[in-house]
């Protein structure tokens, strides 16, 4: 799948740490349930996340973007909002 992710770590420039190409898509949990995103967005916790603040090395690459919206397999249509 195709994502925006942070590639490493940059506290002074994060927008250099983003990087957008393919990535192995998530596999699905228990419980949740899978959203095909048709658009999202980055926020400030997405920028924290690429200043290093939260995650560590071992974590990257990290998959960005936990403002979302999109559909579900049943054809729901649903915003994503991480809290």
């Amino acid at each position: 799948m195709i994502a925006a992710y942070a590639a490493r770590f940059s506290p002074d420039d994060p927008l250099a740490a983003l990087e957008v190409g393919e990535q192995p898509a998530p596999e699905a949990r228990d419980g949740w349930t899978v959203v095909d995103v048709r658009a999202a967005a980055l926020n400030h916790h997405d920028l924290w996340s690429l200043r290093g603040v939260g995650l560590r090395e071992q974590q990257l690459p990290m998959i960005l973007g936990t403002d979302a919206a999109g559909v579900t397999a049943d054809g729901r249509e649903v915003v994503v909002h991480g809290v």
